[in-house]
């Protein structure tokens, strides 16, 4: 059951985060990902060390990002990507801090890091399903470059990174959101949306089983499969 569970989670993931890697990829906003998933752990933190919904301050948190995120234009000269990529480091440093006072710290980052994927459960699956399709239903309304559009843009993908972190961790998030999505990269445009996905399931299915059998961890062996099974497709496309 405990397979079985990851394997859905990551399959789950498989379907929908190539689509929202493509659209990161396509504004050209690759750090906004990371940048959102480690503030939203950031607020997990929180929760943990006042004891309290560390959903709930994860949300709070990475909400306030959004409406930051999105005072910054995608035609602005701002590089976006530095300012993101700070808010990174200074979110990750902040969770230490936090983190650093509680029982187990150890044992906590590790959780934000690679998540507890071996303990999802059918309500995470669930929760992991509603998310993403409530963020590819934001994402149809964020088309142009209007504030509140930006707004939409940021919240589509917070809504499906923030319950994604706690099942399986910012690692995962991430190589879910960008390598398959990078592997079909061609040119200066994104490549086919059905090849990215047929990619993250069978790295899916891959990484899950080679977790099971050789007894390694099964967030890092996905990502590790992600790598492998889409630099063939990357390099023939960018060839």
């Amino acid at each position: 059951m405990f397979l079985l569970n990851s394997l859905l989670a990551c399959l789950i993931m498989a379907v929908i985060m190539p689509y929202l890697g493509q659209r990161v990829l396509q504004r050209r906003v690759v750090f906004v990902d990371l940048a959102l998933a480690q503030i939203a752990a950031t607020g997990y933190a929180l929760g943990l060390a006042t004891d309290s919904s560390g959903l709930l301050w994860a949300a709070i948190v990475t909400l306030i990002a959004i409406f930051l995120f999105a005072a910054i234009p995608h035609t602005s000269r701002l590089p976006k990507e530095a300012v993101m990529g700070a808010m990174y480091a200074v979110a990750a440093a902040a969770g230490m801090v936090i983190l650093s006072h509680l029982p187990h710290a150890e044992g906590h980052m590790s959780d934000l890091m690679f998540g507890s994927l071996l303990g999802a459960d059918r309500q995470d699956l669930l929760l992991l399903s509603g998310a993403s399709a409530m963020a590819v239903a934001l994402f149809r309304f964020a088309r142009d470059d209007s504030y509140m559009r930006r707004i939409l843009f940021y919240l589509a993908l917070a809504v499906a990174v923030v319950p994604a972190i706690h099942i399986v961790g910012i690692v995962l998030v991430f190589g879910m959101l960008l390598l398959p999505a990078l592997s079909i990269w061609q040119g200066n445009n994104n490549g086919s949306l059905w090849q990215a996905i047929a990619l993250a399931l069978i790295a899916s299915v891959a990484g899950i089983f080679s977790a099971e059998y050789l007894d390694l961890p099964p967030s890092s062996s996905v990502v590790v499969a992600l790598f492998f099974c889409g630099l063939p497709v990357f390099l023939y496309k960018n060839r």
